[in-house]
C-alpha cells in the first residue's frame, strides 16, 4: 500500500564524501515496506528539481522507521545530503514490487555498488534456519564497497570481486556467481546493481544454473512518477513494454530483453 508521508528526519550518516544514509520516522511506509521496493522523495518544496528522486528501502523497522542509502550525484542528491536531523521531507512510498523469497532454497544476493543496499534488507528481512543468505559483492574498487558491518551480520557468507584487485578477487562479481552456481545446488538468485551487471547475471544463471532456478532483478531506471503514469521507466519485457516502477523495479530475470536495453542505451 502507497502511502504520502511529511517524515521526520531522524538520523544522519555520512559514509563517505558523497554516501549517506538517512533514517525518517515515517510509521506508514514503515509498516508496509518490503525488500526490494523504494520511496519517492522529494529533495525540495521549491520548483527545481521538480521531479522525485526514487531511493531503493535500506531497512524497515516494519514500525515507525525507514532507512534509505543514497549517492550524491546532481542537483536532487546534492539537496537531500544537506538536510539535517529534524527536517520534514515529503516521502511517498513503499512503491514498487518486492523481492520474492523462496526460504527453501539458499538466497544468492549479487550486488554491484550501491545495489547492496536492497540486498541487505531481503537478507535482514529473512532471517530463518532453513537456508544460508550469500552475499556476491562486486564494484570498480574497494572504496565502492559500503556498508560493511550491515552485510556482515546480514549474512551467513560474503565473497568480494573488485575489478582493480584492491579488494577479494580480482574481476567480476558474476565471476563469483558462475563458479557458485557451478558448485552448488539448491539456489535462489537476487541482483540489484547496474543493468550491465544484471543482464551478466541473467546470462549466468541461464547458463550455469540447475533448471529451475529462480533469479530477480531489480532493474535501475529513472523513474518520473513512481506510479506507472507517465511511461518515462518502460522496459521491454517478452510480454512487451512493462514500467519499472509499477510492474517493477524487481522482475524474474528471464523475463527482461537485456539485450534490447543494452542496445537502446549504447546508442
Amino acid at each position: 500500500m502507497k502511502h504520502h508521508e511529511q517524515a521526520t528526519l531522524v538520523h544522519v550518516e555520512q559514509l563517505d564524501a558523497t554516501t549517506f544514509r538517512h533514517v525518517y520516522a515515517a510509521p506508514a511506509i514503515a509498516r508496509d515496506a518490503q525488500p526490494g521496493q523504494f520511496l519517492h522523495v522529494r529533495v525540495t518544496q521549491a520548483t527545481a528539481p521538480l521531479l522525485r528522486r526514487p531511493i531503493s528501502i535500506l531497512w524497515s523497522d516494519f514500525h515507525e522507521h525507514v532507512e534509505i542509502l543514497f549517492k550524491v550525484v546532481r542537483q536532487g542528491t546534492a539537496l537531500l545530503a544537506e538536510k539535517r536531523v529534524g527536517e520534514r521531507v515529503d516521502l511517498v512510498g513503499p512503491l514498487g514490487t518486492p523481492f520474492p523469497y523462496d526460504f527453501s532454497r539458499d538466497a544468492v544476493c549479487v550486488a554491484g555498488g550501491y545495489g547492496i543496499a536492497p540486498l541487505c534488507f531481503l537478507a535482514r528481512a529473512n532471517v530463518s534456519e532453513h537456508n544460508r543468505r550469500i552475499l556476491l559483492y562486486g564494484a570498480r574498487t574497494a572504496s565502492a564497497i559500503v556498508l560493511r558491518p550491515e552485510w556482515r551480520q546480514a549474512f551467513d557468507e560474503v565473497a568480494i570481486a573488485t575489478e582493480d584487485g584492491s579488494l577479494g578477487k580480482k574481476g567480476l562479481v558474476t565471476d563469483l556467481l558462475r563458479d557458485l552456481l557451478v558448485a552448488r545446488r539448491s539456489l535462489a538468485v537476487y541482483a540489484c546493481g547496474p543493468t550491465p551487471m544484471l543482464a551478466a547475471v541473467a546470462r549466468c544463471v541461464a547458463n550455469f544454473a540447475e533448471p529451475g532456478t529462480p533469479c530477480y532483478v531489480s532493474l535501475e531506471n529513472r523513474m518520473g512518477c513512481g506510479v506507472g503514469a507517465c511511461l518515462g521507466c518502460v522496459v521491454p519485457t517478452r510480454h512487451g513494454m512493462a514500467t519499472t516502477c509499477k510492474q517493477g523495479p524487481v522482475f524474474p530475470a528471464q523475463e527482461i530483453l537485456f539485450e534490447q536495453i543494452l542496445a537502446e542505451t549504447s546508442r
